[in-house]
């Protein structure tokens, strides 16, 4: 079983892979230009600084300018910046901005307190091109492996209570989470979940993840909850038309 099951490890890989931007952690104080995690952001001289539904100022969580990305459907250029509440409520306050770069921008922004934030201090940022793989709780995740699986093992699994019952006490799942790590921070890829996928209950396809803030995942630097994980979904019409605003900012902990 040992061996088929390298081969499930190998199949899914190559089915699910996809690229995105791994994103690590830089020396030195970002400015306002920087791609950076929190402090102050690019604001075109004329925008409103985005705020929370008692108008105080959201926290800036992510700043990328595009022109370092390269991920098909995505513009080329432009600065997207995704703010939430600044104590991280839930359901999340959240604005999505997409601005043209190389315009005059403002300096006297709102100081914001982030002593209950994500982050306490702005980071800056670098985007290192990478490929990931569908999470064990993306809501495709079990079609896709019950598929793999019957053409390899001539079985006809339909979902994971299949997979345990059929696999019994082979820890298949520990297994195939040993077959690859996905980047904790990343732009693009997949979203990964500490509960229940959202898209489950959704009438609108967001099937594409704009970023992916794991908090678990080995960076000290930042806290979601008990251990949780921020998404950013979004459709891949949107990302093409550059209507990130139509995405959905949310998170969950254990």
């Amino acid at each position: 079983m040992e061996e088929k099951f390298l081969k499930v490890i190998e199949m899914f890989k190559e089915k699910t892979k996809k690229d995105c931007y791994k994103i690590s952690i830089e020396e030195g104080e970002p400015s306002i230009l920087d791609d950076k995690i929190g402090g102050k952001p690019y604001l075109p001289i004329g925008e409103e600084y985005p705020k929370d539904k008692n108008g105080e100022p959201l926290a800036l969580l992510l700043q990328v300018n595009l022109k370092n990305i390269d991920l098909e459907g995505y513009p080329k250029k432009g600065i997207l910046e995704i703010y939430t509440d600044k104590d991280v409520d839930y359901p999340c306050q959240y604005a999505i901005k997409y601005f043209e770069d190389g315009l005059e921008y403002q300096t006297n922004l709102p100081n914001v307190d982030l002593s209950h934030y994500i982050v306490k201090n702005s980071l800056k940022i670098n985007l290192t091109k990478d490929v990931c793989y569908m999470s064990i709780n993306d809501y495709r995740f079990p079609k896709i492996m019950c598929d793999i699986v019957n053409k390899i093992y001539e079985t006809s699994l339909n979902n994971y209570g299949d997979l345990d019952d059929y696999f019994g006490e082979f820890a298949w799942y520990d297994k195939l989470n040993d077959g690859y790590i996905n980047h904790p921070i990343t732009l693009g890829g997949y979203p990964d979940f500490t509960q229940r996928d959202p898209r489950f209950d959704m009438n609108e396809n967001k099937d594409e993840c704009l970023f992916k803030l794991d908090s678990w995942g080995g960076f000290k630097t930042f806290s979601i909850g008990d251990s949780g994980i921020l998404f950013v979904l979004i459709s891949k019409k949107d990302i093409e038309n550059s209507s990130f605003e139509n995405g959905i900012v949310d998170w969950d902990c254990c």
